[in-house]
């Protein structure tokens, strides 16, 4: 009889571990779940910087383009290209 209840009571023992265990772990994948949904916010912030960036950049450089009597040949070449990927856009929206 005494081993029974010994057996018993190792029992609840290890069930009380393993709750409080459960426990710990729930509260460790909340954290980590908050921690996630953070960091792709402050990924899609920097996206965006990045895609803010490449736009201001491709304006610096046809603006540089346009700007250069030399290089009218290659300022024409730049907006073809740029019409292009325009047009390109334009019909992969409309698919």
């Amino acid at each position: 009889m005494k081993d029974t209840s010994t057996l018993i009571s190792g029992i609840f023992y290890k069930i009380k571990l393993l709750v409080d265990r459960n426990a710990k772990l729930t509260k460790e994948i909340e954290r980590l779940e908050r921690r996630n949904t953070e960091l792709k916010l402050e990924l899609d912030k920097k996206n965006e910087l990045a895609n803010g960036l490449i736009q201001e950049n491709d304006a610096i450089k046809i603006t540089k383009t346009i700007s250069s009597d030399e290089d009218r040949s290659n300022t024409k070449v730049v907006i073809e290209k740029l019409v292009r990927e325009i047009d390109n856009s334009l019909n992969l929206l409309n698919k």
